[in-house]
């Protein structure tokens, strides 16, 4: 191998992003794994019409975690910057603080959430009410969950974030397929999916209690100007990408028949494969750039990493789609679903594109950069209204999925390379960074 090219794959090798990114890797793949299971034999449990109903659910799921997704990403950067300062007294008010006041807003939004699950229900055309309200449930959970586990991320424990995200995997799995074939149909996976995320919860919780019980305790002073400005960048860049990747499943659901809706989920469903393969890379790149960025260091080689690790990854798996497209969808979703295969390629596109694009806004987050949320907006929204209007067949639908994350990634790495002001000398307590 020419030493020009030998040089930099070993000095990737060697690199704190390297050993990190096997750890994650490894128990992202296991995550995964568990996920084509509960996938691969529900379809096959449920049929195409509810599966399409569980799908269509999943998206709206997705969409409604933007809140978690900010409020976890928020956790993650403050964690992150006190590990860096060694503010170790700061983190375990972080986590005290965390589970007080998202503990009580999860019991609040859950009188709200269930009296409007009838809404949601007839919305999605769904007859089952009762799984809606487990859905419910399940989110207002995951309004805590993804934030404990944050702090674990945040302070590069990735070995105690691994085991919390590959046990919710196995159990949600486990309960939901247990339930199904135990005749409970949607409303059984909905259980079961509950009782996963529920003992998770549990083990993330005993975890970092047990870590800073003894430790003593620090002020948490928070600059609420900054994390008010922190947050809604945060907020605003988490709906674009949510929406950019799962708004399409639920207007699907919304506008075709049953059968379709079902076709398009399991198209989504291969897609989505590929961006949970990679999923694993802004796991590490946040945390990773905001220290990095926090202790004045130059924080752009962990993107150039990152978008090296999606392109070769998400690449080879979007070669595999194009290939065998049938293949791949039977596999993941069954014979009955074979019609879906004209679709996987260039879903499969889509996703490598918003692969990159979640990579791209992660890393922009971590630096605290959110000048590209404004452009992103105009993008997300247009997708949402070209899909209404437009939806004359689902491969037009996909279609306007490539343009619209096509421009979205345009749009984050505007000023990519514009040098970082370092924020080591920013208060501990006021950093939001």
């Amino acid at each position: 191998m020419p030493k020009r090219l030998a040089d930099p794959i070993r000095r990737f090798l060697r690199s704190e992003f390297a050993r990190q990114g096997v750890l994650v890797f490894v128990s992202t793949t296991m995550t995964n794994l568990f996920g084509y299971v509960f996938h691969f034999i529900l379809s096959r449990k449920l049929g195409v019409e509810v599966y399409g109903a569980l799908s269509a659910l999943l998206g709206g799921f997705m969409i409604f975690s933007v809140p978690a997704a900010v409020i976890t990403t928020v956790v993650v950067k403050y964690a992150a910057e006190f590990r860096a300062t060694g503010s170790t007294g700061r983190i375990r008010a972080l986590v005290r603080r965390a589970a007080t006041v998202l503990g009580g807003a999860a019991f609040a939004a859950a009188f709200l959430g269930l009296a409007l699950s009838g809404t949601f229900a007839a919305f999605l055309h769904i007859g089952d009410r009762a799984a809606v309200m487990l859905l419910v449930i399940i989110w207002c959970l995951n309004l805590l969950t993804p934030a404990l586990r944050g702090v674990l991320q945040g302070t590069e424990d990735f070995v105690s974030f691994s085991i919390s995200c590959v046990l919710e995997a196995a159990l949600k799995t486990a309960f939901a397929v247990a339930f199904a074939f135990a005749g409970f149909g949607l409303e059984g996976v909905m259980l079961g999916w509950l009782i996963g995320t529920s003992l998770a919860l549990a083990y993330t919780a005993g975890v970092l209690f047990g870590r800073y019980r003894n430790v003593a305790g620090e002020p948490l002073f928070l600059d609420y100007r900054r994390l008010l400005g922190t947050s809604g960048g945060v907020a605003l860049a988490t709906l674009c990408l949510t929406s950019l990747g799962f708004s399409d499943v639920v207007i699907v659901k919304h506008y075709f028949p049953p059968r379709e809706a079902g076709l398009y989920g399991a198209a989504s469903l291969a897609g989505k494969m590929l961006f949970w393969l990679v999923g694993f890379v802004p796991t590490i790149v946040l945390p990773r750039a905001t220290s990095l960025a926090a202790s004045g260091r130059q924080p752009l080689p962990v993107l150039l990493q990152a978008v090296a690790v999606v392109a070769v990854m998400a690449g080879s798996g979007l070669f595999v789609f194009s290939a065998f497209p049938s293949f791949v969808v039977g596999t993941l979703a069954g014979k009955s679903f074979a019609a879906a295969a004209p679709l996987v390629f260039p879903y499969g596109i889509a996703t490598v594109l918003l692969a990159a694009l979640n990579s791209v806004i992660f890393y922009k987050m971590g630096i605290h950069r959110f000048d590209f949320v404004a452009p992103l907006a105009v993008v997300a929204v247009g997708e949402i209204v070209a899909i209404s209007l437009f939806h004359a067949s689902l491969i037009r639908v996909v279609e306007t999925l490539i343009g619209g994350n096509a421009l979205g990634l345009a749009a984050a790495l505007y000023r990519i390379n514009t040098p970082v002001v370092s924020v080591a000398k920013a208060k501990a307590g006021g950093a939001a960074a």
